[in-house]
């Protein structure tokens, strides 16, 4: 008894497994060759990159990447080296406007002994803003320390005069010192007891 042929049709699980994982990441992935061509493009690496898969194919690396941005042939030589590579680097929109994407990179044979290479690739624009701003945050927030000046310890002051001895033995009026060791500055005015003790003939009760 022969043994049934598969249909001509026929795909293997492991090629439907791959295809659906293509299709369905949320990443980019990108075939394609050492040398940079591209060979197919997932429709999140579409999305990502503004272009439809056959413009990311005719474009070919060098038609995505920056080519100004020393990360590039770092990450390529890598690749090279060791057969894998990580890290970030710049793409660029249709419109010539550069992004940083964080990617993920690894060199393959096929069956037949062809080298192929892919891509894995996110769009980290909104976490390099959020990490800007927590770092412009952080240094106003350490200039602003760095600009505090506080009042510790015991203060020698006159009973009467109420000014404040330094530590060279000077006496300061109290809101020269306080002016001159810390952010604050003073007004005058005049309080209803003083009013009224200093000035009785001004003084009205309220």
């Amino acid at each position: 008894m022969s043994s049934q042929q598969p249909p001509s049709q026929y795909v293997p699980a492991s090629e439907i497994r791959f295809r659906l994982l293509f299709e369905n990441s949320m990443d980019g992935i990108l075939l394609t060759s050492p040398d940079g061509r591209i060979f197919d493009a997932n429709p999140s690496a579409c999305s990502i990159l503004g272009l439809t898969r056959e413009q990311i194919v005719a474009a070919g690396r060098e038609g995505l990447m920056d080519a100004s941005d020393p990360a590039l042939p770092r990450l390529i030589e890598e690749r090279k080296r060791t057969g894998k590579a990580h890290g970030e680097m710049t793409a660029l929109r249709p419109d010539g406007e550069p992004f940083p994407i964080e990617m993920s990179s690894v060199i393959f044979s096929d069956v037949e002994g062809n080298q192929f290479t892919c891509i894995i690739f996110r769009d980290i624009s909104r976490r390099k803003r959020a990490e800007a701003e927590r770092e412009r945050l952080f240094a106003e927030l350490t200039d602003a320390v760095a600009r505090i000046k506080t009042l510790t310890g015991l203060l020698p002051i006159c009973a009467h005069c109420k000014k404040i001895r330094d530590e060279a033995g000077n006496w300061t009026a109290i809101e020269l010192y306080v002016r001159d060791r810390t952010e604050a500055n003073f007004s005058h005015g005049i309080c209803p007891e003083c009013a009224k003790l200093f000035y009785p003939e001004h003084y009205k009760k309220t």
